[in-house]
Parts: structure tokens; C-alpha cells; sequence
């Protein structure tokens, strides 16, 4: 065995970004709905949404004491609350039974329906090589158990991979944790889309890392700014999942 590949899934493997362009502009149709001539205009709405989903990756949840962070409920909360910052700017009262509405139209991001649809068509074809590479790949995913959950089914991660988690947060300590048995004989890898999230944590754990940039939502327009930023000394740059086979040699 010569190398471990611990693949991120959303966004490298799977497309997951466009799960929630739906809710978002089915909640700036209600918003709309609801306060006529009083609401901005849709680019405003969908701005405001962002800004709210952002902030709310830290804020603590009432329901758990904790953050937020990636869990099932901060998209759907944060539909409601930019519901409610435009009726206040509108000096409406907000509507408990549109904040269902739109509590319901969030969790429609969360429909396991469209998973398999979305599985990278290089997905299963890059899995393959590398284990005739006589190489070991790995899936470490963010996010709430009972998303990634569906989601690793859907590319069938129990198959596919040799060893497979879901965390709230990737840190060094847990990229350590996925090599455990291959720290000796094996060089390390970390694969996937966020360069702060996905890499930097694997190189402070000693893994090269193999960066395939995607305009999400946390960090649109701003993929020149983390490429100046980038340790180019221990991370190359993939232009797509199928790259990683044409440029395997240069690991």
C-alpha cells in the first residue's frame, strides 16, 4: 500500500451546494407573498438569507446548548429567520403558520430522493484506480449524522471505502485518528473542496493535500483570496474529481 486518500464528500464527491437553491428561492416567493409591495427586492432576500445561514453556523442552538454548526436545523431556522427580520423591517407582525411553511421548505434541502443523482459521475472510477493503485481511500464528512447518513448510502461509503466517519468538525486530531494502523508505510492525502476545512487541519496532521476548489456558499468569489494563501509546497490543485487520476503521478 502506498498512499491513503481520505476524500471529503460534499462538494468533492457529491454535489451538495445546489441542494438549497431550491428552499431559498421557494422562501423569496413567500416572503414576497406575504409582504407585497412591502419586501426588497429578490436579491436582497437571497443576500440576507446568506448572511443569516452564516452567523448561524456558531450561534448556540436553544434546543441542544450547542452551536449550530452544520446541522440539520440551522437551514430551515435560517429561511425563518430572514422571514422574520424583513416583516420587522416592514413593521409586520410575522405569521406563525408562513415560519412552518418555510421551516418545511428548508428541510426539502434534506430530501435523500436526489442524493444518488448527485454522486460526481469520476466518483466510483477514482475509487477504483486508486485501489489498483494498491492505495487506500477514505470518507471524512461534516455535517449532522442524519444527512451524511442518507448520503453515505447513496455512494454506498461502506463498499466503497476502508474506513469512513462523520464528524461536526474536521481538526488534525481527527485526520490522525483516520490513519491510525497507516502512519509508518504510507504517505497521507486529504481531498476536497474547502481549503480552510478540508486541508488546512490535514496538513497541520502531517498529510499532503489535494485541493479541488468549489464556489460554495461560504466562501463564493473569494477563490483567488485562499489560493494566495494556499501552502503550494504541500497541496496541489485539481481542477475536478477526474483530475486526480491524469495528475496521480505528481503526488
Amino acid at each position: 500500500m502506498n498512499k491513503v486518500f481520505v476524500f471529503d464528500l460534499d462538494d468533492t464527491l457529491m454535489d451538495n451546494m445546489h441542494d438549497y437553491a431550491g428552499p431559498i428561492l421557494d422562501m423569496a416567493r413567500v416572503i414576497i407573498r406575504e409582504l407585497g409591495s412591502k419586501a426588497p427586492h429578490v436579491s436582497m432576500i437571497i443576500a440576507k438569507e446568506e448572511e443569516i445561514d452564516k452567523a448561524r453556523v456558531h450561534e448556540i442552538n436553544p434546543a441542544t446548548g450547542h452551536e449550530f454548526l452544520y446541522s440539520m436545523e440551522r437551514f430551515p431556522g435560517s429561511l425563518v429567520m430572514t422571514y422574520r427580520y424583513f416583516c420587522k423591517n416592514a413593521k409586520m407582525e410575522p405569521s406563525k403558520t408562513v415560519e412552518q411553511e418555510l421551516y418545511s421548505v428548508g428541510m426539502q434541502a434534506f430530501d435523500p430522493v436526489n442524493y444518488k443523482n448527485q454522486v460526481y459521475p469520476d466518483y466510483l472510477s477514482i475509487i477504483f484506480f486508486l485501489y489498483g493503485q494498491k492505495d487506500v481511500p477514505m470518507l471524512l464528512s461534516k455535517g449532522d449524522k442524519r444527512v451524511q447518513s442518507n448520503k453515505f448510502s447513496a455512494i454506498n461509503a461502506g463498499t466503497h471505502f476502508f474506513r469512513s466517519r462523520i464528524v461536526d468538525n474536521k481538526t488534525s486530531e481527527i485526520f490522525k485518528q483516520m490513519v491510525t494502523g497507516f502512519q509508518s508505510h504510507c504517505s497521507w492525502y486529504s481531498v476536497g473542496n474547502d481549503y480552510d476545512k478540508d486541508i488546512v487541519p490535514a496538513l497541520e496532521a502531517g498529510f499532503k493535500g489535494v485541493w479541488i476548489p468549489v464556489e460554495t456558499w461560504e466562501c463564493g468569489g473569494m477563490i483567488d483570496e485562499i489560493r494566495a494563501r494556499v501552502d503550494w509546497s504541500r497541496c496541489i490543485e485539481l481542477k475536478s474529481l477526474g483530475e486526480l487520476k491524469e495528475r496521480y503521478g505528481e503526488l
